[in-house]
């Protein structure tokens, strides 16, 4: 059997014995109390141009990019999002750069500005690197659903054009990526229809209208291969807003491209499980940030 039906054998296979399943909200997410960062720090002059900074108490063993999700939009919360998850990290040993940006509804989000905003911030780690002891020299990006995308899109990045807005010549290096539910093939989730996100936001978030086809060249992770750095994606078997053959498809493209990339299926899991630090599925996300 070729790991593709493997894959959606097992996948259905799961669904099936779990059809009842309790799953995680975003709202769980934002309620969990007592979580603090110990730094906000604005790397541009926007309200939303910021970074939350986590530091553990002891020696820095790596620093981690964290993006939350939110489909892009200016509706969902922010970098509330993933703070269990950078709590949960930081203990580990691990620094977290927690980034917020401008989205689809926010003043200069949207192309070029939502991209713009994850550049500049992730660059940014060279100017605090010394005073936080920040390091570099092994840098994880890791996001969540439009967070993963954007987390790919920063490790891919050194591969868009020079006569991109987006183009940076001198970007941050990255060691490897982590996408958890990441949507990194744009084109094949705004051809999904009207998903969760809502119709057009895709063709929003890229300027589609006013830049045509060659919206996705600068924009989509897929279009942008090789990263030529380690990547995972984490898909969910019950995740309705990125359904795992999402995952699938990007995966295998990458492999077809010569990329070292791994797909980690969740077979009792929905969206949110993944980045929820007192689940099961934690323990296997946590395993990923470690082996690198």
């Amino acid at each position: 059997m070729s790991y593709k039906y493997l894959f959606f054998s097992l996948l259905f296979t799961f669904s099936f014995q779990n059809t009842t399943a309790q799953l995680v909200s975003w709202s769980d997410l934002i309620e969990v109390e007592g979580l603090q960062a110990d730094h906000r720090i604005y790397f541009g002059d926007d309200s939303l141009q910021f970074g939350d900074l986590w530091l553990p108490d002891g020696d820095i063993s790596s620093t981690i990019i964290l993006i939350h999700g939110g489909c892009w939009l200016s509706a969902y919360p922010g970098v509330e999002l993933m703070n269990p998850m950078a709590a949960e990290l930081r203990k580990q040993g691990f620094a977290i750069w927690n980034m917020e940006y401008r989205r689809i509804g926010h003043d200069g989000g949207g192309y070029p500005g939502t991209f713009l905003d994850i550049a500049n911030g992730a660059d940014y780690l060279n100017v605090i690197a010394e005073e936080y002891r920040l390091d570099l020299s092994n840098i994880i990006v890791a996001g969540h659903s439009a967070g993963g995308h954007l987390a790919t899109w920063l490790a891919s990045r050194k591969n868009i054009d020079e006569s991109s807005p987006l183009y940076t010549p001198e970007a941050i290096s990255v060691s490897a990526a982590i996408s958890l539910a990441g949507i990194n093939d744009l084109e094949r989730y705004a051809r999904y229809g009207s998903s969760s996100c809502g119709a057009n936001t895709i063709e929003t978030l890229v300027d589609l209208e006013n830049r045509s086809e060659g919206a996705y060249l600068d924009t989509s992770p897929l279009r942008l291969l090789p990263i030529q750095v380690p990547f995972v994606e984490v898909v969910a078997a019950f995740d309705a807003p990125v359904p795992p053959f999402f995952g699938y498809h990007f995966v295998e493209t990458m492999k077809n491209s010569g990329d070292d990339a791994s797909l980690v299926l969740l077979p009792n899991a929905g969206h949110f499980e993944m980045i929820s630090p007192w689940t099961d599925e934690w323990k296997t996300v946590l395993e990923l940030f470690n082996s690198f």
